[in-house]
C-alpha cells in the first residue's frame, strides 16, 4: 500500500474489499457455529445479544476464535453490540500499518 493515508490505486481499494469480505466471512461462520444460528438469520446489522441471543461468555468464545484464525488481538474493552462492530474492527487490526 502507499504511504499515503487513503488507498489511490483501484487495486488497494479491491483488496481492502476483498479482505473485509473475507474478514466478514469469517466472523459470521463463528457467530453461526457458537451460537447455533442459521447463516442466513443474520446480517451485519444484527445485535449480538438482542438479535442472536449472544450472552458475555458467547461473546468470549466469539472473540477468542476471531483472534485464534487471524492472529490479532482483539481488546477486551471493546465492547460489541452488532456483527458489523465486530467484522469492521477485526478487519481495522488485520489492515492498518505498524
Amino acid at each position: 500500500m502507499s504511504n499515503s493515508r487513503f488507498p489511490i490505486a483501484l487495486s488497494e481499494v479491491e483488496n481492502l474489499n476483498l479482505s473485509w469480505g473475507r474478514d466478514q466471512l469469517l466472523t459470521k461462520r463463528i457467530i453461526t457455529e457458537k451460537l447455533s444460528v442459521a447463516g442466513s438469520y443474520f446480517t451485519a446489522g444484527s445485535k449480538l445479544a438482542d438479535d442472536l441471543g449472544a450472552d458475555s461468555v458467547d461473546l468470549v468464545d466469539i472473540i477468542i476464535d476471531l483472534q485464534k484464525f487471524t492472529r490479532v488481538k482483539v481488546n477486551e474493552r471493546v465492547h460489541f453490540n452488532y456483527v458489523l462492530e465486530l467484522v469492521d474492527y477485526v478487519h481495522f487490526l488485520r489492515t492498518r500499518k505498524k
